[in-house]
């Protein structure tokens, strides 16, 4: 039986409400976005945590090293903040971080190390934002 010519267009419309094919696809489309970036923060998120334990293992190190290595000569030689740093650079394991990111003094009875690295977060549909990772450590002499 052929349908009135009054139904129309309005007809198929009506039709198409009542249509369930393509809806997972649509889900999928709108919800894939926040996965994604939910899966990438929570991969940045780890990072953070391991660069941090990294530039706190080196700190650690890195004093101990220049009270315990602090003659000139010893090997490793942390006789100098100079080498101190770069001794604590060594010691960062897991990502390659410069000497320049650590500073190393001595106050009265102590050598303390002290670390800072800028971190970028880069997360797909965010702004990127920075943090900075600090750590410090002191030994005594």
């Amino acid at each position: 039986m052929a349908r009135p010519a009054a139904a129309g267009w309005f007809g198929q419309a009506r039709g198409l409400g009542r249509c369930r094919r393509g809806v997972t696809a649509l889900e999928f489309a709108l919800l894939l976005p926040f996965f994604v970036t939910l899966l990438f923060g929570i991969i940045q998120f780890g990072q953070v945590l391991f660069f941090q334990a990294a530039l706190q293992h080196a700190v650690i190190e890195a004093a101990r090293c220049a009270s315990v290595y602090a003659s000139a000569g010893s090997s490793p030689d942390c006789s100098t903040p100079t080498n101190v740093a770069t001794y604590a650079a060594t010691q960062a394991y897991g990502f390659n971080v410069g000497s320049g990111a650590f500073s190393a003094t001595s106050p009265t009875g102590y050598h303390c190390v002290t670390a800072s690295y800028p971190y970028n977060f880069s997360i797909p549909f965010m702004n990127a934002f920075h943090l900075t990772l600090t750590a410090n450590a002191c030994y005594p002499v």
